[in-house]
Order: C-alpha cells, then sequence, then structure tokens
C-alpha cells in the first residue's frame, strides 16, 4: 500500500511540473485576442471560404458591409442525390459573434444547372430526368469555430428552392475560412 501511494504521488508531481512547463512555453491567455476574433464580423472586412459538401465544392468570398453582414458570392458543384452546378449571391448576418463559436442565418439567390438522378432501377422508363436551368432561391443556419486569428472552420445546412420546377434541394457544406482583413 504504501508503494502504490508513493507511484500515485510521483505522478501527481510530474504531471503538475509538465502543465508548469506548457504554461511557460504556450504563455498566459491574452483576452485582447478574444477582442480581435470578434472584431473580424466587423465593417469593412473581407472573408475568403472554400470547401466541401456532401459529394461536391464549395468556395465563397464576401464583404462585410456593416457589423455581423456578411454580402458575397458563392459557387457549388455537388453531385448528390442530384448533379448541380450554381453560382449567386448571398447575404450571411451573425446571429452571436463568440470567441470560439458563431451562429449565423442566411439566405441568397443563385443561377445554374440541376438534374435529378435517375432512380430507375429496372430501367421501365426511357430517357434521362429533366434538366433545368433555373435561379434557386437559399436559406440556411451554420456554425463558424475559430481556429486563430485569420481561420474558421464552418459548418452550413442549406436549403433551396428552384424556382422553374418547385423542386427541393438539401446541402450539407464545410468550409475553411480565411479573413483578409479591412482594406
Amino acid at each position: 500500500m504504501k508503494h502504490l501511494f508513493f507511484l500515485l504521488a510521483g505522478c501527481l508531481f510530474s504531471f503538475s511540473c509538465q502543465a508548469q512547463l506548457l504554461q511557460e512555453f504556450v504563455g498566459a491567455k491574452k483576452p485582447e485576442w478574444k477582442a480581435d476574433v470578434i472584431a473580424q464580423h466587423g465593417n469593412g472586412s473581407w472573408l475568403t471560404g472554400a470547401g466541401i459538401t456532401v459529394l461536391g465544392t464549395t468556395a465563397k468570398v464576401g464583404y462585410f458591409a456593416a457589423n455581423r453582414w456578411w454580402i458575397g458570392a458563392e459557387g457549388e458543384l455537388h453531385n448528390f442525390l442530384s448533379t448541380r452546378l450554381e453560382g449567386g449571391l448571398f447575404a450571411r448576418y451573425y446571429l452571436w459573434n463568440g470567441s470560439l463559436l458563431s451562429g449565423f442565418a442566411l439566405g441568397g439567390v443563385s443561377y445554374g444547372r440541376f438534374q435529378g438522378w435517375d432512380w430507375d432501377i429496372d430501367f421501365e422508363t426511357p430517357g434521362s430526368p429533366t434538366r433545368y436551368s433555373s435561379a434557386k432561391l437559399n436559406a440556411g443556419l451554420g456554425l463558424e469555430m475559430t481556429l486563430s486569428r485569420r481561420l474558421a472552420l464552418e459548418g452550413v445546412g442549406k436549403v433551396g428552392k428552384l424556382t422553374d420546377a418547385g423542386w427541393f434541394q438539401s446541402s450539407v457544406q464545410m468550409s475553411l475560412n480565411v479573413y483578409l482583413g479591412r482594406r
């Protein structure tokens, strides 16, 4: 029992020494860093991002026209439950700015080519699904996680409605965003 006690005390002492060394190496937390992160969503900042969707890619660039209001352009190539290539404009409002997580809502309009998948397994229906060239109205919600002063990782869930077909399409996106600062 005495040996177990000394072993436990030795482990606790060793771990506490390592934590103190790590604190000296990393340094104290700087509260102004949190203010810098929150200021990223301020008027006059530029932001760009690129990432993946479920079987696709997305890219976006925009400008903070006012505090927490990001407007920009976005493109998406998507190949899950439908094939689509679209580009358009969006507006995003950050509902809250956090030093680690920020939440936002977005809306926009895009234009592109959309085609549903052919689910005809027994080949009874001739031809391929209809291809639409149409505008699409989009809405979505997302979360952004701050990685550093310039980098953030975001996840977005969107739904869109084709204006020509009355067809609803969903999209799940993950992007790495880069804050370019004020110009």
